[in-house]
């Protein structure tokens, strides 16, 4: 009886599975698409094929069983596997017949397939894999030959194939296809240090498993990426899926969309504010009463290291001076002691409550990133320069625009016509808009100065580095140079929250004298920040369309009071006034440092005469002014 009721059902299945074929095959070959399988023997010839590579039998997404082997077996089915015989023919009895088992017991026999440029064409089993599509099913068993085309160096896919092959000897993920041959690089990095957190012997088990689960909630969003795309953006930011159940990997893939929509369009170039806001008048009784942002709760996340003199401290020190300045119409708190690893699960026990957030780190990018698309109803900021490849609202200053004027006061200031920029040199994306702001600086008002740059082995916590790279500057002649503040510095004057310092140097390298310094004032900084979130004026933040992949940064200046260029009286009074006068023209935007032209040093124009860069130009410059002499 039970067999008789699974094929009725089985009919019945068959003739919905029937007219879907119909209507799929009719609504593709309307619009003069194909409506048949796909046939492997008119993708490629055999002249074509440089090798067949027998696969370890494995589940495969049915999502990339995408044809069939010959073009005999091609017109028994519409483009998505549905049949497309009539009820009655014998073809049908056979498609009845595997969906009543499958009714009954399932399908478990594995069918066999070619595997070519990361799809699958079946070469037996087209029937169960008919079945098994219409009913939805996410995976089949599969005896899987791989057929390797030969490489052309002119196809840019190619290119891309061959990096796969290259990783498939070594990754964990089974067929997984990216855009682009460096992705693959990336991944097996990625891999390499995921795995680290696992102990020998306990590494995760079931990836193609837990990857075919991915694709197939990822292919839900309508994301265009390739799917290994889409996971190393989830890797990036989640880890390796081990035991995550498929709701929650659902929900952290939705939470991801904002990230692969930006992913799916890298070109778009960021929105930049580059001043405060306008304050809004002060609320009204009502307002003060009801307004949902009455005393919001701004958090501060600090990565490990904090003391009261160091860079993470100045944050502190310019949270509290926040604090102090707005008073009981905002509540503060911050999370510390955070490491890349640690970040997110602290973040998420202490900060989930915040109305904003503030992540003083760049190094914590990536656990901010995966908090903010978490917690939408909180606005994350994140000490970076904005980035493109991250949808993460970041602040940062145009630190450039004091180092401009520390690089006229070393020209004014030197006597042997040679000025030093003393400063860290870093191996990965070291940008360089303030080691050419320092150049710039001192020729604009010195033609003929000499600047050098000086950053081999320079660390600013080693102060025995610092030293040596001022003696290397004086032994090339400079007597004037901007300098980190580094630890053990004892001169008269220091400025208390500079970091860098312009400094009168001895004939023997050691430092003489404070001359000026470029600044960072956190507690205007944070003040303005949480001012214009209470007032309003960062709602623009939020009112960018989350499926818009444009990101946006505050680039604040000297302007709106969160940099500071401070001096001494070294230089005669007129030079002073040329000083005040090209700060007051940067802080009210009418004059810009980077005016052209400016060269680099493999002499290519990178600022053309009588014109200024870019905002996001300016940000992110990488290359060094063809006049700095380095050291």
């Amino acid at each position: 009886m039970a067999e008789n009721n699974a094929m009725l059902n089985a009919r019945l299945e068959y003739g919905r599975a029937y007219r879907l074929g119909q209507k799929e095959y009719n609504t593709l070959t309307s619009h003069q698409q194909r409506g048949n399988l796909l046939v492997l023997d008119e993708l490629t010839g055999q002249g074509r094929i440089m090798a067949y590579v027998k696969q370890q039998e494995r589940e495969i997404p049915l999502r990339r069983v995408v044809g069939t082997y010959t073009s005999s077996r091609a017109y028994s089915f519409s483009a998505g596997f549905l049949p497309l015989h009539p009820e009655g023919s014998e073809f049908s009895a056979k498609w009845i017949l595997l969906c009543a088992s499958h009714m009954q017991e399932g399908l478990r026999d594995a069918i066999q397939v070619y595997e070519y440029l990361w799809n699958y064409y079946v070469v037996e089993g087209n029937k169960r894999v008919s079945v098994l599509k219409y009913f939805g099913a996410p995976s089949i068993r599969a005896e899987i030959t791989r057929l390797v085309p030969q490489l052309d160096k002119d196809e840019p896919l190619s290119k891309v194939y061959y990096a796969f092959l290259k990783y498939d000897r070594v990754g964990l993920f089974k067929n997984i296809q990216m855009s682009r041959a460096e992705k693959y690089v990336e991944l097996l990095e990625l891999e390499k240090k995921l795995l680290t957190k696992f102990d020998e012997g306990n590494e995760p088990r079931n990836l193609n498993t837990m990857m075919i689960r991915f694709e197939e909630v990822y292919a839900a969003t309508d994301g265009r990426l390739p799917v290994g795309d889409a996971l190393l953006e989830y890797l990036k930011l989640f880890g390796l899926i081990t035991d995550t159940s498929a709701s929650v990997l659902e929900e952290r893939i939705k939470s991801l969309v904002p990230q692969l929509r930006l992913t799916e369009s890298p070109s778009s170039e960021p929105q930049l504010v580059l001043e405060t806001g306008d304050e809004a008048p002060p609320p009204s009784l009502l307002e003060r009463l009801f307004s949902p942002r009455r005393a919001p709760l701004v958090m501060f996340a600090y990565e490990a290291g904090r003391t009261d003199t160091n860079w993470i401290g100045a944050h502190e020190k310019g949270r509290l001076a926040m604090q102090e300045v707005i008073g009981d119409r905002v509540t503060s708190g911050f999370v510390d002691e955070l490491t890349v690893d640690t970040a997110y699960e602290k973040l998420t026990e202490q900060a989930s409550g915040a109305n904003l957030l503030l992540v003083t780190s760049t190094k914590l990018s990536a656990a901010a990133l995966r908090f903010s698309l978490e917690h939408p109803e909180c606005l994350v900021l994140t000490y970076s320069r904005v980035r493109q490849d991250y949808r993460l609202n970041t602040y940062y200053g145009r630190y450039y625009e004091p180092v401009f004027l520390c690089g006229v006061a070393a020209a004014l200031a030197t006597q042997t016509g040679k000025v030093a920029y003393v400063t860290p040199y870093i191996e990965h994306n070291r940008h360089t808009s303030d080691i050419n702001a320092f150049a710039l600086g001192a020729r604009s008002v010195r033609p003929t100065v000499e600047v050098q740059l000086v950053w081999k082995d320079v660390d600013r916590n080693k102060p025995e580095t610092c030293e040596n790279g001022i003696r290397q500057a004086v032994q090339n002649g400079a007597d004037v140079g901007l300098v980190p503040n580094y630890p053990g510095l004892n001169l008269p004057d220091l400025p208390d929250g500079a970091f860098s310092l312009l400094l009168r140097l001895y004939k023997d390298g050691a430092p003489s004298r404070y001359l000026a310094s470029p600044a960072w004032d956190w507690g205007r900084f944070y003040t303005e920040i949480v001012r214009s979130f209470i007032n309003g004026s960062l709602d623009m933040l939020r009112q960018i369309d989350r499926e818009d992949p444009t990101v946006t940064g505050l680039w604040w200046g000297m302007g709106s009071g969160v940099l500071r260029f401070t001096t001494t009286d070294f230089l005669p009074a007129t030079a002073h006034n040329l000083l005040q006068y090209l700060r007051s023209s940067i802080e009210l935007g009418r004059f810009n440092p980077f005016r052209g032209p400016v060269y680099d040093q493999a002499g290519d124009l990178r600022i053309p005469p009588h014109t200024d860069p870019k905002p996001y130009e300016a940000l992110n410059m990488g290359w060094i002014a063809d006049f700095i002499r380095i050291i």
